[in-house]
Formats: structure tokens, sequence, C-alpha cells
């Protein structure tokens, strides 16, 4: 009988995550996404009704595995919100009857990615609610639970959750920077409109990035409103077809360096507009990312248009909480003092391109206990930023009981000990925990803490268990089918938004260190592969280029690594043990300061 069932339902036998497999693959399976999601939720009434079935945790599990298996082909239909809102409610239903504590855990970070990938939907405060509740249950996050009862009433004033929530909240109305709404105070949301989410911001002292997030895609224009004198701007931020709740109409004083303050306003009945208060203005840049929708605004001030060799420490801000591209809409430049660049950037179609890359002779310098040719003649690289992939919700590429984000993090670590104990540079880890980072949240981090290099590490996948090999990135026109494919499994997007998001890079890539990026990828891929053991050779699929979020706007040489194959079977047990990890480490680390030896070397000799 559970034979039967499992070969009717479909279910998958490929197990990396949904959050790596948002390109969608070809399946064989013989039933409909619809028919699968109808047979799923048939059986999961079953499982309550008939006590044999109910009792095997294992018919569960299976369960869950087949709603997430929909939710990962059919994530921008409308089967993708149902399918993950019914994997996060199974999962509660587990930890009721089996008691397990991970149950719990996954069911709360499952309807939390519910409300984060589609804030817009209904069941968007349905899932925050549950997570409320789920969060009750576990020690130390009845805070938590809290918070997102106030989300709900400050983001869903008319969803069907506002008066269960309302009641539960227990942090008294004054501890909050937003109050509680009245009874009669929020008008009604109109429903053609994108809710517009808190503003999210990252600011130094000569640099700030701010994220505007809506729960669907609008077209976006920025203008400077008023020069006052030169170190007090005003740059608005207009967001057509939207609507921000009264509640979050509040002005946000930041005071963090160039950021001074920003207000978000209903401007009209279908447009709201963002207002930053600036200390001063030198340029910006705006673009859109996908799933979700958010426009990233990236500002540079006067002292940053000044310097040429910024200052070592400046820590990020954010603030409130986060959640695809535009409608079509041509590249627009405002014009304004000749020393000043705005650009403004929508999406559209483009053509690839081939890459131009420049190769280099890394040296084969393994380890040295000794400071590093460039920081001893004083000059160059003194901070880097190294980005562990992934993390809490979004746990990467899985397979053979393994999760990218678990190892990717231990393997930063090890890098991180290596670059300040053995080479002495100052290093930045954009978590230290199992914790969720959004991608443009990393490469503000880089750009605030002022970082002369930026490392991405990651873990590949792939449906072929004999694909393997370890191949470097920089940010570019992607130019073939598998650097669009690692790209959007990187980005949780699709391969059609990649090509979409060629046209960003058309223009950003204008300012970018790619040449230099290009040069500090191949020294760190000819050094993993050349130094990753002797018992084991990976192959070399060698340095190329792809738009990756995670390095959109990066001021700094920028890669990303994929330093094996988590569905290869030998690189799988390799990335279980400590001797392989520390070698890759090792070798990751010798390639970034060879790097730096020859690029500094070379501009010595000049």
């Amino acid at each position: 009988m559970f034979i039967s069932l499992f070969f009717v339902l479909g279910w998958a036998t490929s197990s990396f995550s949904a959050a790596k497999t948002a390109a969608k693959v070809e399946r064989t399976d013989p039933l409909t996404s619809e028919q699968q999601y109808k047979s799923a939720k048939e059986y999961a009434i079953r499982l309550e009704q008939e006590s044999l079935l109910r009792k095997d945790r294992g018919n569960w599990l299976n369960t869950t595995r087949t709603f997430r298996k929909i939710h990962g082909a059919e994530r921008k239909t409308p089967l993708g919100p149902v399918s993950l809102f019914m994997a996060a409610k199974t999962y509660r239903r587990m930890f009721e009857l089996f008691k397990v504590p991970l149950d719990l855990e996954t069911a709360l970070n499952t309807f939390l990615e519910v409300a984060d990938l589609y804030p817009g939907h209904s069941l968007a405060d349905d899932a925050l609610y549950n997570a409320a509740e789920c969060a009750q249950q576990i020690t130390e996050k009845e805070r938590l639970a809290n918070d997102l009862y106030l989300k709900i009433v400050t983001l869903y004033p008319q969803g069907d959750q506002y008066q269960k929530a309302k009641a539960r909240i227990k942090i008294p109305e004054k501890a909050h920077p937003h109050p509680i709404p009245s009874e009669d105070a929020p008008p009604p949301m109109p429903q053609h409109l994108a809710l517009v989410s808190p503003v999210k911001y990252w600011s130094s002292e000569d640099y700030s990035r701010i994220v505007l997030q809506t729960a669907a895609p609008v077209s976006f224009k920025a203008a400077i409103m008023e020069k006052g004198d030169s170190r007090t701007r005003r740059l608005s931020i207009d967001l057509a077809r939207s609507f921000v709740p009264p509640k979050l109409r509040n002005p946000v004083a930041v005071r963090d360096g160039l950021l001074k303050e920003v207000r978000s306003e209903q401007y009209n009945e279908e447009t709201v507009q963002v207002v930053l208060e600036l200390e001063s203005l030198s340029g910006y840049t705006i673009f859109s990312l996908t799933d979700p929708f958010r426009v990233v605004v990236d500002i540079r001030g006067a002292v940053a248009a000044a310097q040429t060799t910024p200052p070592a420490d400046a820590a990020p801000q954010a603030a409130p909480p986060q959640p695809d591209p535009a409608s079509a809409q041509d590249i627009e430049k405002t014009t304004a003092a000749k020393d000043e660049e705005h650009v403004v950037v929508s999406l559209t179609e483009q053509k690839k391109r081939s890459p131009q890359i420049e190769s280099a002779q890394p040296s084969n310098n393994a380890s040295r206990e000794k400071l590093s040719l460039a920081q001893q003649l004083g000059l160059g690289v003194r901070k880097i930023v190294i980005d562990p992939g992934h993390g809490g919700k979004d746990p990467g590429a899985m397979a053979f009981g393994l999760k990218e984000k678990d190892i990717v993090l231990n393997l930063s670590k090890k890098v991180t000990r290596i670059l300040k104990n053995t080479y002495r540079y100052d290093v930045v880890l954009t978590r230290t925990k199992d914790v969720y980072v959004p991608l443009e949240e990393r490469t503000a981090i880089a750009n605030t803490h002022k970082s002369d290099l930026f490392i991405s590490i990651h873990i590949n996948a792939h449906a072929d268990q004999a694909k393997g090999g370890i191949e470097t990135y920089f940010l570019n026109l992607a130019t073939d089918a598998n650097a669009m494919r690692v790209a959007a499994l990187e980005n949780a997007t699709s391969t059609h938004s990649i090509g979409e998001l060629q046209d960003i890079l058309a223009t950003l890539m204008k300012n970018s260190k790619i040449d230099e990026s290009t040069r500090l990828a191949r020294f760190v891929q000819t050094n993993l592969v050349a130094g990753s053991g002797s018992n084991y050779r990976p192959r070399d699929l060698g340095v190329k280029q792809a738009p990756f979020y995670v390095l959109i706007g990066a001021e700094m040489p920028a890669i990303l690594a994929e330093i094996a194959f988590i569905t290869n079977p030998d690189e799988a047990k390799l990335l279980q043990t400590d001797q392989y990890l520390d070698k890759i480490a090792a070798q990751l680390a010798a390639g970034i300061a060879s790097y730096v030896d020859h690029h500094h070397t070379a501009a010595v000799k000049l």
C-alpha cells in the first residue's frame, strides 16, 4: 500500500534543496504538479484519519518532501505559496505527534519562508501567525513570537489574523517604534497596489545601501529633491502602484554616517515616495532584484569621492524587515553637477557576451609564517570580507545528509583563522552562525566595512551525480548555460530572470573592479585545484563569469568560489572531513595572498 502511494505521489529521490533548485528541471513524473498537489493533500488527510499511517513519521516526512518538491518546481505559480504553506503545516503537525524539536524549528522557518517569499499573498499573515505560535513553544523565542504578532497587526490590518494577533501581543505598546493600530485606524489597502515593507539600510561615513521591498514588481524612479548647502541633500525614490501602511510612515532617524533619516510617504493614491536625508551626495545607483522584488539604492557621499584609500572600520546598520524585475523601463540618467553620477537601472532583455579573462600565473605558496610582500611594503589589502553562503532558513544545496550552509560556515571560519594568523589580514565574516542574511546585505557589509576584497564561498549541486570539480566566478554577463544555471541556483531565481539581469550589469559594470576580480578569481582557482590533496584531484572547471546578486554593487574585487559538488558522492565524502576542509582553506587563503603579492608587486614595478 505504502509503495503504491509513494509512486502515485511521485516523490522525488533527489536530495538537494528547493533553495538550490529554483531553475526548473525536466520531470519524468506521470502527474502534473496540480495532480501531485491534490494527491498530496488527499494523502495528508488520510494520515490524520488512519492511525496505522499516522503513527509512521516517515509517511509525514515523505509528504513534506512532496510539497517541497512541488514548491521547487512551481515557485512562481499559484501552487508555490500553497505548497510551501502545506509543507510548514505538515511539519507542525509532526511535532504535535512525535515531539521532535527539529520538526517545530523546521515548521517555524518554513512558515517564515512563506511570509518572506509571498508577502502579498493571502496566506502571508496566516504563515506569520502560525510561525508566532511555533515560536511560543520554543525556549527563548517568546520575543520573536511577539514581534511576529506585531508584524501582522502592522502590515496586515485587513487580514483575517489581525484580531487574533492583536490579542496575543504581550509587549507594551510603548516598547515598539510603531504602535499597535486602533480598531478604526487602518484604512483598507487597495488590492491592486503592492504593499511596501519597512525600509532596510546599511550606512557608513561615505556609503549607504538602502533596500525597498514590495510585494510585487513595480516601476520606480529617483530624483534629487533639493540642494541646500554642499553637505545636505534629499534623494527621493518613487514607487508606482504601491501602498505603505500608515503606521510605517513615521520618519526613521538613522544619523549613522552618510544617511541621516528615512521617510516613507503615500505621495498620492498609487505612489509611495521614500525620502532619504543625506549628509552629502556625490553619486547614486539604483537597480532592482527579483525573488522577492526589491529596489536597491547605493549612495556615495562626498567623503567617498574625495578619498582614494578608505579608512578601515565601519559597522553596518540594519533597519526593520525585508520582502521582482520592474516592468519595461529604460535606463535613465539624471544629470546634476558635473562631479555626480546618478544611474537608475531597470531590467530588459539583452544578448550575452563572451568573457574576456586575463590569465595570471599565481605562485604556489601554500602557507607562510610571515607577512606578504605587499604588506611588508605597506601596500594595499588590509581588510577582507569572507561570505559563507546561505544560512538559517536557506540551507543551500543538500545531499547525503549534508547541508551547504553548515560546510561553508565551517570552511569560512578556517579560512578566516589562516588569513588572520598566517597572513595578518583583518577579516570580517558576513555571518558567524547559522542565520539568514539576504544577498544584498552581504555586499552592503563589505562596502560599509570598507573591505579591500570580498570572497563568497559556496558548494555546487547538479542533478547528475557524476558532475564534480571546482570553479570560481566573478561578476559579469553569463556566457554559457552552466554559468546561467549556477547563477540561478545561488540567486534562488530562474534562468529567465538571470537573462533579464544582464541589462543591470551592462550599466553597473562600468564602475566595477572587473579586471581585478578576474585576476583574483584566477589566483584562487589555480591554488584551490593545485593543492586540494594528493589522493583526490578535483576537475578544474575554470574561471567563469555570471551575474550573482551577492556580488552586485561590491566596491572592491569580488569573487564567488564553488569549492565542490555536494551531489557528487566522492566530493561529499571529502567535505565531511576536517583534513580536506583544512587543505581547501589553506589553498584558498594562499590564492588570496598570491593575488595580493602579484598585484602590488606589479604596481611597484610600474
